[in-house]
């Protein structure tokens, strides 16, 4: 896959799991407004593992990567979380790097 597919999958998934981090301090003040924070640690270890094969080359094989992520934003988070938009579009882009 070309570098700019992969450095674009870098940039979303880096912003995915910032935007993670942000969700899981708001949970610790008190005013999470999406999932918990065990589901939200479990999306952030996955997150940062692909930012590391995204940062390694060559990337794993596609069935070797890190998968799940997506569906369980799509299957327990609501459609308009703009955090969900974001995990799922870095999902979408390591899966296709």
């Amino acid at each position: 896959m070309s570098e700019s597919a992969v450095q674009k999958a870098l940039a979303a998934t880096e912003e995915a799991l910032s935007g993670i981090d942000e969700e899981l301090e708001r949970h610790a003040a008190g005013h999470g407004r999406v999932s918990s924070p065990r589901q939200l640690t479990s999306i952030r270890d996955q997150l940062a593992q692909m930012v590391l094969h995204l940062s390694s080359s060559p990337l794993p094989p596609k069935p070797q990567r890190v998968r799940g992520v997506g569906r369980v934003i799509a299957d327990s988070w609501t459609y308009d979380s703009p955090l969900a938009a974001l995990v799922l579009d870095a999902d979408r882009l390591y899966l296709q790097a």
